[in-house]
């Protein structure tokens, strides 16, 4: 029986059309440049590295050079979300119609996560937030930043829908038995979001992959593609 719905939190509650992480990505980039001496190109390119190999920028830089986690965390969100988020509505409202807990999923912070969900205006919304530090920082796609998620719940993966804007981040998800929804924004591209030419990024493909059971384009989809992957788990 379906009890739980996990959501990612960045790019796939709003667009990546607002801006928001190309700005976190900037201040990644930023700290990266700072710290280790690094001219803009090398930074971008040791964040995209760290970015394939590790999950996120964070673990390389734990796992690499050891970093200090919470100074890293506190510079790369020291963004106004106000400037790129407004009030959503429509999403309360698809949010609502969903008839079981949800819970955020994600690679950010809790402090983060709440001022992007305040300024959605969907806190309430959401049961319990699962971030990077309850993770131990073993970021998603990793297993076990999914096991974590289930154990604390007390659940299974086939009592749980997941609703990613991330290929990656499916195919563990899938291994433990939870169902998947993937968010294709038309206009995504392979992160992190850069401004600076990036040769590998790539388009999101047009054809659902194998790893999700259904994909959407929007997040305005989300509770129609909840009811029925819900139909065909009861």
């Amino acid at each position: 029986m379906l009890k739980y719905i996990l959501f990612d939190l960045d790019e796939t509650l709003y667009p990546p059309t607002s801006g928001l992480m190309p700005a976190i990505g900037d201040r990644m980039r930023t700290f990266l440049e700072r710290e280790y001496a690094l001219s803009p190109e090398e930074a971008h390119d040791l964040q995209k590295r760290y970015w394939h190999e590790y999950g996120t920028t964070l673990r390389g830089l734990m796992l690499e050079r050891e970093i200090d986690p919470r100074r890293y965390l506190d510079f790369v969100h020291d963004v106004d979300v106000a400037q790129y988020l407004t009030p959503n509505p429509k999403l309360r409202e698809q949010l609502q119609n969903i008839p079981y807990d949800k819970v955020i999923v994600t690679n950010a912070d809790v402090p983060h996560a709440l001022r992007v969900l305040a300024q959605l205006g969907i806190t309430d919304q959401f049961k319990r937030i699962f971030d990077i530090v309850f993770f131990d920082y073993e970021s998603k796609p990793a297993r076990g930043a999914y096991e974590r998620v289930l154990h604390a719940l007390g659940v299974r993966g086939d009592e749980c829908i997941l609703v990613e804007d991330t290929a990656r981040n499916l195919t563990a998800a899938r291994d433990l038995g939870i169902r998947t929804v993937l968010l294709q924004h038309p206009d995504a591209r392979e992160q992190p979001t850069a401004p600076l030419s990036d040769p590998a990024a790539q388009a999101n493909a047009a054809e659902c992959p194998p790893t999700a059971d259904i994909c959407i384009t929007d997040i305005s989809e989300v509770s129609a593609a909840i009811a029925a992957l819900a139909q065909k788990m009861s």
